[in-house]
């Protein structure tokens, strides 16, 4: 689709790092907006695969990215980041969530050892919250912090930052 992204889509996308080249899974990814910013930065074995639990978010996704689909560089999955397998079939270099609340509201269900066995060693992690400037992530709330520490809870991730400065916020981590 030719529509603009939404301003906290667009900050983000530069803030991935991408090279064009890796292995992407994008957590709850409907409307399939991130993924669409993505495709066009795809090059050689570059792929992404969006995964959300709606059956309606899913089908927006393919809509919106079927010729990703067409041409290989994206995979539609319908599953609940809360059951993920433990041993994932395929890694990935890079996983990441746009205002996923599960990591703050449900820290016990964010089934981290799973993701952390979804991304290679020193794959990147990046959790961004928050639409824009004046955006306060959370309201109420220092999600950073809780999100930060559900992620260091593990063995398996390392590097946890919490980058607040811009918008949205942004939460790292690294496998170790």
């Amino acid at each position: 689709m030719s529509e603009q992204p939404p301003p906290h889509i667009a900050r983000l996308i530069p803030r991935l790092e991408l090279t064009g080249t890796e292995r992407i899974l994008e957590l709850g990814a409907a409307p399939g907006v991130a993924v669409a910013e993505i495709g066009p930065l795809l090059t050689g074995d570059g792929h992404v695969t969006a995964l959300d639990r709606s059956a309606v978010g899913v089908r927006r996704i393919r809509e919106r990215n079927q010729a990703l689909v067409d041409a290989g560089r994206l995979t539609v999955v319908e599953q609940d980041l809360t059951t993920l397998a433990p041993e994932p079939p395929e890694q990935y270099d890079l996983i990441f969530a746009s205002n996923v609340n599960v990591f703050w509201t449900h820290p016990r269900k964010a089934n981290l050892d799973a993701l952390a066995a979804l991304l290679k060693p020193g794959g990147r992690l990046r959790l961004f919250y928050g639409y824009g400037p004046g955006d306060v992530a959370g309201r109420g709330r220092d999600t950073g912090s809780l999100v930060a520490a559900t992620l260091s809870a593990g063995d398996a991730l390392t590097a946890v930052t919490v980058d607040g400065a811009g918008a949205p916020l942004e939460i790292s981590a690294v496998r170790r």
